[in-house]
């Protein structure tokens, strides 16, 4: 079900291009996109299964990725896959919280530009766009001018991010605990490996 924004009132809208950064957010852009926070992992194992019980309290359930579709790992995978070799360039949705950590609200799409590009790529070299709630108005960081250009939709995309920031208040990931979109694609491609094992001795 699509998240809509009726319920922001306010909020600041920062346009700017790439080789004009905003100082609020300069440091955020050269941040690697693998080092950035995870809302998903790819199965519960022993480094993730510390989460389980901070997912459960907000009532997260679709922490595994690719549970929402209803389809397995290597699946997803694989559409993952086929996303990184589209010509079409969706921009990334990237939340900076309270706390000051960043996170990937578009998690599909930040692991395909992390296969098309590599593991340097920063998020200023991929298009995206940025919504910062360390102050209590958010702002939204518009790069080059890929967010749609209505106000339903902004306020919808700060809504769709604003989830993030409640879960957290809520407990959902404590700041003493992480994992990155590096850890969640090392973690699929453990499933891939492992998958194709049980195929070959099939």
């Amino acid at each position: 079900m699509a998240i809509t924004g009726e319920n922001i009132h306010s909020f600041q809208y920062v346009d700017f291009e790439s080789g004009k950064s905003p100082l609020q957010i300069t440091n955020y852009l050269t941040k690697k996109i693998e080092d950035i926070e995870s809302k998903h992992i790819v199965e519960y194992k022993d480094n993730t299964n510390k989460f389980v019980k901070y997912y459960q309290k907000v009532g997260y359930t679709n922490v595994v990725i690719g549970t929402h579709r209803n389809i397995n790992i290597e699946d997803d995978f694989y559409r993952i896959q086929n996303m990184s070799k589209s010509i079409c360039k969706r921009a990334v949705r990237f939340v900076i919280s309270r706390d000051g950590r960043v996170w990937a609200d578009n998690t599909h799409w930040t692991l395909a530009y992390l296969m098309k590009k590599g593991v340097a790529t920063t998020i200023l070299e991929i298009p995206s766009y940025i919504i910062d709630f360390r102050n209590v108005i958010p702002t939204i960081y518009d790069k080059d001018g890929v967010v749609f250009d209505s106000i339903f939709d902004i306020k919808s995309a700060i809504a769709s991010a604003k989830r993030i920031q409640e879960r957290l208040d809520l407990g959902w990931r404590p700041s003493e605990l992480s994992y990155t979109i590096k850890e969640l694609y090392h973690d699929m491609l453990s499933v891939i490996d492992r998958e194709d094992s049980y195929n070959v001795k099939d």
